[in-house]
């Protein structure tokens, strides 16, 4: 026990622990690095693991590949043997195609060195019956020739004559044939409406309350109303209902748009119809430029100057024997292009032609001289083609016609006069009637408006106060009734009523 207490037994104590916790330690290190050496192996067998994987999924594919790829080729490799086989068949059919034509080449010359002969012998034989006939006749071969000739034009002639003749007959009634077969065919490509203007607009009214307000104090409203539109405004026992009536378009629209603001306005009053008319006719300059224009954009015509676009939207309001002169036009552009097509003329000339070809009736009112001469007028001053102005101002055979789309234009116009339901010749003559009537008042002096109304029964003439007095107006109606009697014709009697009016305005300030 002394031992163990004493300073070599603790040495020896400390040294034989120090052993065994060095060993320990030694061991636990030992361990830890046997267990991360057996982690990075089977780390390694796993990374290896994925590589072969990738590898053989690689190998696989490559495989693959190599599969379709032989594929392939081994159909490419047929389709050219194919192809070759093909190109093999063709090569020999045009070697015998070839062959054959070689044939038949040597043939031909072959027949026409037969034909030479033929001719060369014939010529002979021909020159022999010559020289023959030369010595029986005594006659040169010209004299003989003549002598032949004169002998078969007096045996032939009534057989050519009558061949002839025939020959013309055929013609004409193909030529007849054609055109009819010409017409028919442009007609049928344009199914257009068969419309013909009244001289009459309906108002429906809300009441018959409104009848009396509309004819006012002494018919005041009324004279006004018929003073400002040059309308005849007729009040009578249908119900709810007055008539306007009128043979010019423009003024029945301007009347029945005034009449109708006028009843949804209900100040109903001379100064009250005087303003809205006003209103209206300066708001229809601007409806009749935009219907023109509206017009030319919808049918596609081509070399319409801007400057015409009034004119054009003015024809809706103007009549030719009772057809409408819009539709009219219309009408006549599109069988002029059907006849165009027909014909190899032209179709964008003829369409533009006979889309204006009746231009001047949307001013002859307004200016002398016939509807061909006023419209070549107006297209020359806005610059439409040459051509064109030819096909207006030829389309009456007024001047020579100077292409062939004048003459279908000229056809197409009188196709769209004659056809059933288009123009009423009554009405037109009607209407040339009231418009001379009308014409007789205005060259009158001192005459400020004049208007034909009651179907031409009555003419009112307004003149000019400062110009003629009281006295002269009595004097004025006579002499107009006396040249309306003189140059019109007329069934009854005509009304000359003339109406002087003096209106002062005077601002209190």
């Amino acid at each position: 026990m002394s031992i163990l207490y004493s300073p070599i037994g603790l040495i020896l104590t400390l040294i034989i622990g120090g052993i065994i916790g060095g060993g320990l330690i030694y061991f636990f290190i030992l361990q830890k690095q046997k267990s991360n050496a057996t982690k990075i192996v089977d780390d390694a067998h796993k990374e290896a693991k994925n590589i072969l994987d990738r590898a053989q999924s690689t190998v696989n594919d490559l495989k693959k590949e190599i599969r379709e790829s032989r594929d392939d080729l081994k159909s490419e490799k047929q389709n050219l043997v194919n192809q070759e086989k093909k190109l093999e068949e063709k090569q020999q059919k045009i070697d015998e195609k070839y062959d054959e034509l070689d044939k038949k080449r040597t043939q031909l010359i072959k027949k026409e060195e037969e034909l030479a002969q033929e001719n060369k012998k014939i010529q002979e034989i021909q020159e022999k019956l010559a020289t023959k006939l030369e010595e029986i006749a005594g006659l040169s071969k010209d004299e003989a020739k003549a002598e032949l000739l004169e002998t078969i034009e007096n045996q032939y002639e009534n057989d050519i004559a009558q061949r002839i003749e025939k020959k013309k007959k055929d013609y004409k009634s193909r030529e007849k044939e054609l055109t009819r077969e010409l017409l028919i065919n442009s007609m049928q490509q344009y199914a257009g409406e068969v419309t013909a203007e009244t001289t009459q607009s309906i108002v429906q009214l809300e009441s018959d309350d409104l009848k009396g307000k509309l004819i006012g104090k002494e018919g005041r409203n009324i004279i006004a109303f018929e003073k400002e539109t040059g309308v005849s405004l007729i009040i009578d026992d249908t119900p709810d209902t007055v008539f306007i009536s009128s043979f010019d378009l423009f003024r029945r629209y301007i009347a029945k748009k005034s009449l109708e603001d006028l009843i949804a306005d209900k100040r109903i009053q001379p100064a009250r119809i005087e303003e809205i008319v006003s209103q209206n006719k300066e708001d229809a300059e601007k409806l009749i430029y935009d219907l023109g224009r509206k017009t030319v954009d919808e049918i596609g015509v081509i070399g319409v100057p801007d400057e015409m676009l009034s004119l054009i939207g003015k024809s809706r309001f103007r009549t030719s024997y009772g057809q409408n002169l819009l539709l009219h036009s219309k009408e006549v552009a599109y069988i002029s292009r059907a006849m165009a097509k027909l014909l190899g003329a032209d179709e964008q000339l003829a369409f533009r032609g006979g889309f204006l070809h009746d231009i001047g009736k949307a001013m002859d009112h307004d200016i002398e001289g016939t509807h061909p001469e006023i419209g070549g007028r107006i297209a020359r001053k806005y610059g439409v083609d040459e051509q064109t102005i030819n096909i207006i101002e030829s389309h009456h055979d007024d001047i020579p016609m100077t292409c062939i789309e004048a003459k279908i234009v000229q056809t197409a116009d009188a196709i769209s006069a004659v056809r059933p339901g288009a123009r009423r010749m009554n009405a037109e003559d009607y209407i040339k009637r009231i418009q001379e009537m009308e014409n007789i008042a205005m060259s009158a002096a001192g005459v400020d408006k004049a208007y034909a109304l009651s179907a031409g029964r009555e003419v009112r003439v307004f003149v000019d106060a400062n110009t003629v007095s009281d006295l002269d107006a009595q004097k004025k109606a006579q002499e107009i009734a006396a040249q309306i009697e003189a140059n019109c014709s007329y069934p009854g009697e005509v009304k000359v009523n003339l109406l002087r009016e003096t209106r002062v305005i005077e601002y209190a300030k």
